[in-house]
């Protein structure tokens, strides 16, 4: 009998992102950016614990990605896998925790588990997101990155499922309270992804055998969930592409698969 899969964003957007990916007995966390204790809850609502985890992979080095790590660290004593130049920037999380790697790495924590990451394009020290092979099926993590690069689409392809970002409305960002320097930055090659563009890349991966997308870290100055989805279902309707769409909540888990 195969073993069951299970992936929830547990927060997603710009407040906080934390991932939870479970594979038979294998569980682990994608980012902790929001508290040890929210963490704690969410993964009790989904029947899990935080004495079930056994890894937590780091994309970059945010505050939104890497907030609860301290404590994590402290009283779980969790390996805390990241490429080297995010390490170097963790400052308070017990460096015992701390499994520095190249930016492109692959663990596997089981026989049936293997997580690679792949560069994203992004303003930090360093930024990654991950393919996770679970059994005979592939999923996908990939948000903070400013342009739906070439080498991201090729590393997605073939994902079942995808928890994909769609960070900010152009116009909400032209017409919002950012100054005009955190407008350029967040609009920039290495800032954030547009829905516009999101759109465009769920496409492509649903072309490419994805079946299932959660869009995610919405910002919340700059976008809203209606937006985010009515932009991205607009452009699969318009060409004729069928995908199942949903948007990753704030502050509650959501399920990918």
């Amino acid at each position: 009998m195969s073993e069951i899969t299970q992936i929830w964003t547990l927060s997603s957007g710009s407040s906080g992102n934390c991932c939870w990916v479970k594979h038979g007995k294998c569980e682990f966390l994608i980012d902790a950016g929001i508290s040890r204790r929210a963490i704690s809850t969410a993964l009790r609502s989904l029947g899990s614990d935080l004495s079930n985890i056994c890894a937590v992979f780091v994309t970059h080095e945010h505050s939104d990605h890497i907030k609860g790590l301290q404590m994590l660290a402290k009283y779980e004593h969790i390996p805390i896998h990241a490429a080297v130049e995010t390490a170097e920037w963790l400052g308070g999380v017990d460096p015992d925790c701390i499994v520095a790697h190249d930016p492109l790495y692959t663990v596997e924590l089981s026989r049936q588990v293997k997580i690679e990451s792949f560069v994203t394009p992004h303003d930090s020290r360093a930024s990654v997101g991950y393919v996770v092979t679970a059994g005979d099926r592939r999923f996908a993590l990939a948000t903070d990155m400013g342009m739906c690069a070439q080498s991201v689409a090729e590393a997605l392809s073939g994902c079942e499922g995808v928890i994909l970002e769609a960070n900010y409305d152009a116009q909400m960002l032209k017409n919002g309270p950012y100054p005009l320097y955190l407008q350029e930055r967040i609009a920039s090659r290495w800032g954030h992804l547009e829905n516009k563009d999101s759109a465009k890349m769920a496409a492509y991966l649903a072309l490419h055998g994805t079946r299932r997308i959660l869009l995610a870290h919405l910002s919340e100055e700059n976008n809203t969930p209606a937006k985010a989805l009515d932009t991205v279902s607009a452009y699969l309707a318009e060409h004729n592409i069928p995908l199942d769409v949903e948007v990753a909540s704030r502050h509650r888990p959501t399920r990918l698969i």
